[in-house]
């Protein structure tokens, strides 16, 4: 046999079993039911539909009664940290003047935002409704970020949205 046979027959049996080997180790990759996937996605039980009632009362109770400073006071501090109260409260102004208030609303779903390090962001959708007063129609989306860190969470941000979203 001439040595380019030889290398020929080396490389073909190469190969063979890299295609063998690299097929072996694709089918014993755990794969991940549908079940597993959407569970990576659910919020903490912790976040339980108690939780979710509070965060939504407390925002419509304090957005209704123009209380700046309660909404301010809803946000964690890593949220506080990003911006001033004044600037809360000119952002809560003029969400109130386009608005006007909240006369109703219920949790929709909650969708994970993403992780970094050891916090997870979930965004928490709420659908709500609107008076007539308001510019923008008479329904829409509030949407409440949080940050969540072990058994603890914080308010990372406030969203409100006219029309579905």
């Amino acid at each position: 046999m001439q040595p380019s046979q030889s290398v020929i027959i080396l490389l073909l049996v190469a190969n063979l079993v890299a295609t063998v080997w690299f097929g072996l180790n694709e089918r014993t990759a755990p794969v991940q039911t549908q079940a597993e996937k959407i569970a990576e996605h659910e919020l903490p039980l912790f976040i339980d539909s108690k939780v979710r009632v509070h965060i939504y009362n407390e925002f419509v109770k304090a957005f209704n009664a123009g209380d700046n400073d309660a909404l301010y006071d809803m946000f964690g501090p890593a949220a506080k940290a990003q911006f001033t109260r004044e600037s809360a409260e000119t952002e809560f102004q003029r969400l109130t003047k386009i608005f006007n208030s909240v006369e109703s609303g219920a949790f929709t779903h909650s969708q994970l935002a993403g992780t970094e390090g050891n916090t997870s962001f979930y965004v928490l959708h709420y659908a709500v409704k609107f008076p007539e007063e308001s510019e923008f129609g008479t329904s829409g989306t509030l949407k409440v970020t949080i940050a969540i860190q072990g058994s603890e969470y914080q308010i990372y941000g406030i969203m409100i949205n006219a029309g579905s979203a």
